[in-house]
């Protein structure tokens, strides 16, 4: 129960009808309570000043018997009174009836007429129901000294309850000096009846009973009814906030209303796409940060693996060389043995010097600092220059297949370089074709590359003969250090993992297509160059 009262639906629905039920019980009470002198104080204050405007209109000027007789009926009707003029010491009392006559009479104090004059007849005396509460009034005020002074000599207008009007009703009366100047002997009384309203407020009181029992049960539906309109595009945005506080984006608000909760839902939205697209972006770069740091790893890895590699590749010539020099220096050897030392001294000089040579290579076209020096050359010319000098006298049983399509393509790119490509790729497939296996070199004229001032592409490939590169493995073959066969039974490039990575360098700033693939029986090689134009 508690945990339903939590609801926005609830919480408006019962602090609703709590206040509109008090609400209603409280106006309910008032009106029961203060009615009847609600009705009092109204009635004397129209009294009051109805009594005031009558004196002013009766001061504008003289009137005959038949006008001041209309003004007369006309002020009784307004305010449902009965008014007259009273001479305060002689008894004179000058008074309109319902048969709109206007009579003098000579009254006494119980109100019986002691005379009546009119213009046309003589009316017989006898008791007048006007008369009495007229003069009940006036000798109710008269016996009063305090409402004298008020009246007579400050001009003031003042008005009473006479509850005891001669065994009728309740009787509200206001009485005027009339006169410009103060001490006036004249004075307007107006005397008006109020209604027995007890009972009526009894009933009231009643019907307010039923009333309530029937305004809550229609403000139970109306509240309930209005809780729900409210509540249930607020308890959809809680629901949408609620998956987006999981990271489900897809959910979306009503934004379509043209109210506060339509612009929250507009914003929400706004916030979730937002949130989407940045979450979005973190993934990419996070993924992108794990990748760079798995390469990091990765070069790492190469790094010292390239250490230990060089260190080897450099051990044994430095051991090599030291060992034979210092025989040449102890003279162990003589003759042809001296130029057999000599041979393998300088053969030793020439390792080392090309690993020294291609890791300067390497550092200056990752640098970006080599420029290549473009012309046109034959690339059959090239290719077939470079196997012959590499299969002079080959360590290995290997047959060797030049194909070259058009031995006189001409293309555009830097000669030395290029010729440095095809040398790594070349001894690179000695290295790994194994006894009596094939090593083909050919080219291939293509469509063109798109590449400015060219006509068309040439198709360099070098197969080999032997074990397929693993599939993991072929994506990274071209970067600095790799070797496949951690044990070193399969090393790529010039042996110390840098080969390569060289042809890849130059093949970049080339601008060429290349790549490698496993095929039936060997692993291919192949790079692409632009035709020069003729």
């Amino acid at each position: 129960m508690i945990k339903r009262f939590r609801k926005i639906s609830t919480k408006l629905f019962v602090l609703t009808s709590l206040f509109l039920t008090v609400f209603l019980t409280l106006l309910m009470i008032v009106q029961s309570s203060f009615f009847e002198s609600y009705y009092e104080r109204k009635k004397i204050n129209e009294l009051k000043n109805g009594l005031e405007t009558f004196k002013e209109t009766y001061y504008k000027g003289p009137e005959d018997v038949d006008r001041l007789t209309e003004r007369f009926s006309e002020f009784e009707k307004r305010n449902s009174a009965t008014v007259a003029i009273s001479q305060v010491r002689d008894g004179l009392l000058l008074l309109n009836t319902q048969s709109r006559m206007t009579i003098i009479q000579m009254v006494d104090k119980n109100g019986e007429a002691i005379q009546r004059e009119t213009r046309q007849q003589i009316v017989t005396p006898g008791p007048d129901n006007g008369l009495k509460t007229v003069m009940a009034a006036r000798s109710k005020w008269q016996n009063d000294s305090g409402l004298v002074r008020r009246v007579l000599d400050l001009g003031e207008t003042v008005t009473f309850v006479d509850r005891n009007s001669g065994g009728s009703s309740n009787t509200i009366a206001a009485v005027t000096a009339l006169g410009s100047d103060r001490a006036s002997e004249y004075a307007l009384i107006a005397v008006s009846s109020l209604q027995p309203v007890g009972e009526a407020a009894g009933i009231v009181k009643d019907f307010y009973v039923y009333f309530l029992l029937l305004a809550i049960a229609l403000l139970v539906l109306l509240t309930f009814a209005f809780s729900r309109i409210i509540s249930r595009p607020l308890v959809k945005l809680n629901e949408a906030a609620e998956r987006m506080s999981k990271l489900d984006f897809t959910a979306k608000c009503d934004d379509e209303s043209r109210d506060e909760i339509g612009s929250l839902g507009g914003t929400l939205n706004f916030l979730s796409q937002n949130l989407n697209d940045t979450l979005g972006q973190l993934n990419s770069a996070n993924e992108k940060l794990k990748a760079d740091i798995e390469n990091e790893k990765r070069l790492e890895r190469l790094r010292r693996e390239f250490v230990a590699s060089v260190s080897h590749e450099l051990k044994t010539p430095i051991s090599l060389i030291g060992g034979y020099a210092e025989g040449l220096r102890d003279d162990i050897v003589q003759g042809e043995r001296r130029h057999e030392y000599l041979d393998v001294i300088v053969e030793e000089t020439e390792r080392m010097a090309s690993i020294v040579k291609d890791m300067l290579d390497l550092s200056q076209l990752e640098a970006g600092k080599y420029i290549l020096r473009k012309e046109p050359f034959r690339i059959g010319a090239l290719a077939g220059s470079l196997a012959d000098k590499m299969f002079v006298e080959p360590k290995k049983r290997i047959v060797c297949e030049v194909e070259l399509e058009d031995a006189g393509a001409v293309v555009f790119g830097d000669e030395f370089r290029i010729g440095q490509v095809l040398t790594n790729l070349i001894g690179n497939a000695i290295k790994h074709v194994p006894e009596d296996g094939k090593i083909r070199i050919g080219t291939e004229e293509g469509p063109g590359s798109g590449v400015p001032g060219s006509h068309g592409t040439v198709r360099i490939e070098v197969y080999n003969d032997g074990a397929p590169i693993p599939d993991a493995d072929l994506p990274y073959i071209w970067d600095t250090f790799y070797t496949v066969d951690k044990s070193g039974s399969r090393e790529l490039g010039s042996g110390s993992g840098i080969g390569l990575a060289i042809v890849k360098q130059i093949l970049t700033l080339h601008g060429s297509e290349f790549g490698v693939r496993n095929e039936e029986g060997g692993v291919l090689f192949y790079f692409m160059l632009p035709l020069a134009e003729e």
